[in-house]
Parts: C-alpha cells; sequence; structure tokens
C-alpha cells in the first residue's frame, strides 16, 4: 500500500471515530479522557495522522457498542440497532 493510500484510510478510520464522538456532544479532550485516552493521541487518530491502536479501539468497541469492523472498515452489519442509529444520523 503507498503511503498516500494509508494516509487515506487513517482519515476515513478518523472520521468513523468523530462519528462516535459527536453524538456524545464532547470535545475531543473531554471524549479522550472520559476514555483513559491521551488526548494528543485522540487527536492524531480522530485527524487522521495516526492509526488508532486494536486495544485502545476496544475500550470504544465495549463502551459504545461498536465494532472493531466499523472502525477499521466501516462496516456497519455488526453494530447494534441503537448505534447504528446514532452512527447513521451524523
Amino acid at each position: 500500500m503507498k503511503e498516500s493510500e494509508t494516509d487515506a484510510e487513517f482519515i476515513i478510520v478518523g472520521r468513523r471515530l468523530l462519528s462516535v464522538r459527536e453524538p456524545t456532544k464532547l470535545n475531543q479532550t473531554d471524549f479522550a479522557l472520559r476514555n483513559g485516552f491521551n488526548t494528543t493521541q485522540y487527536n492524531n487518530w480522530e485527524t487522521g495522522k495516526r492509526r488508532i491502536p486494536i486495544d485502545k479501539a476496544l475500550v470504544l468497541c465495549d463502551r459504545y457498542g461498536i465494532t472493531l469492523d466499523f472502525i477499521y472498515r466501516g462496516r456497519e452489519d455488526g453494530l447494534s440497532e441503537s448505534a447504528r442509529k446514532v452512527i447513521s444520523s451524523q
């Protein structure tokens, strides 16, 4: 995979993270702290500068009813009905 393809994929993953955060009405800092993340790291994940590690993504899966397939691949078929509604409304 070329670097530009990797960068684009990180940005897409970041947009999915944003779709999880927005319904909480929390800013990035508060969302990061609530979930036990370093605020700079979370900003890098959401803006697509870095990819969220699986162990950190699992924290969001457990807390918000989403799946790794949603975070990394954008697949919504494994989401809970309530999670699908919230994310789809964004």
